[in-house]
């Protein structure tokens, strides 16, 4: 599918639930018009520059080819915000104009109105749910997560588009190292091992786990806890500043014991294989609800957790890793640290 051509002189609206894909398929198309030497304009009122800048250069994107334009959202100035982006839109002499957070700024039909008719190339906006905008949009596009026993893919689906000749309505978007790819049928992902090493040092213990296990890490000293799980193509949530020093090869982000709810918001945008969480005993279950399939999620507590909610249950002191739950049998159950 020609992303570009699909929103070329459109006013175009994708939507879908957090951690679809959403701004992932816009960027895509985003840098595709960049290329050709568009000036492409990004605002964004959910997802924060540097995060954005991140999951860009993760694909070996240059993030400079994009303007983008942190906007905080302020319920109370709605009607004042639409026209800081509508001007800051002219200002910057935008061709593409994208706005990530659109329900932020588009109100109701005659806010839509005015939006759709700004007189730019094409105008793109993006929301997790059905926003006024796209009852006037030319082209409307539905995402959502699909799990599968081989990995998490995005469904997109082209419910409207106008002026554009579609043969098939439903694709699927695979988030590879390199980039999205987009697929006509779902079974045609390139399949990769459902299996990986286990994090860190635990590789000695376990082997390889699956992707989607939960593994529990546990003991008296957080720093030796994760310095045991410390791995490459990883990122770690911790809630304390010095807690990011624990950490040589995995990414670490800062983040409040509450803004573990949207850890689906974060981890679906940050490309790691591990997701590695500090303080877990702080962090209600319901908050882990919603972990996918695509990756290994490690949680490193400082007393014993529960049990029957993990796949996997390590301790961890200065001299040994002891394996002391697995739903599989092991070979080998402890390991002597260096």
């Amino acid at each position: 599918m020609d992303l570009k051509q699909l929103f070329d002189n459109k006013v175009s609206y994708v939507y879908g639930p957090s951690g679809a894909g959403k701004t992932i398929l816009v960027s895509k198309a985003a840098f595709e018009f960049a290329k050709e030497g568009a000036k492409v304009v990004w605002i964004t009122f959910n997802e924060g520059r540097d995060s954005l800048y991140e999951t860009w250069q993760s694909f070996g994107w240059n993030s400079r080819d994009v303007a983008v334009f942190d906007f905080p959202y302020i319920p109370q100035y709605r009607e004042t915000l639409f026209n800081q982006v509508v001007d800051l839109a002219y200002k910057e002499k935008a061709d593409i104009f994208i706005v990530d957070g659109v329900d932020a700024v588009v109100i109701d039909r005659a806010t839509a109105d005015a939006f759709a008719k700004m007189g730019l190339r094409s105008i793109i906006g993006i929301e997790t749910r059905y926003n006024p905008l796209a009852d006037i949009a030319d082209v409307i596009i539905k995402l959502r997560a699909v799990n599968t026993d081989y990995a998490t893919i995005r469904r997109v689906e082209i419910q409207k588009a106008r002026g554009v000749s579609i043969k098939k309505p439903v694709w699927y978007m695979a988030i590879l190292p390199n980039g999205p790819v987009l697929l006509s049928n779902e079974r045609s992902y390139p399949l990769e091992s459902s299996r990986v090493p286990a994090p860190g040092l635990l590789a000695q213990l376990l082997s390889d786990v699956p992707l989607g296990a939960q593994i529990a890490v546990y003991g008296h000293s957080q720093w030796i806890t994760a310095a045991v799980v410390d791995t490459l193509n990883a990122v770690a949530y911790v809630h304390k500043p010095y807690q990011m020093q624990f950490f040589k090869k995995a990414k670490t982000r800062l983040v409040s014991i509450y803004e573990h709810r949207r850890l689906e918001h974060y981890a679906e945008r940050v490309i790691s294989r591990y997701i590695i969480t500090l303080d877990a005993e702080y962090v209600p279950r319901r908050y882990r609800d919603f972990r996918s399939t695509s990756a290994v999620w490690v949680d490193l507590y400082t007393a014993p957790p529960n049990q029957l909610e993990y796949d996997y249950v390590i301790y961890v002191d200065d001299k040994v890793a002891r394996v002391e739950f697995s739903r599989t049998p092991l070979e080998r159950k402890e390991l002597q640290l260096p």
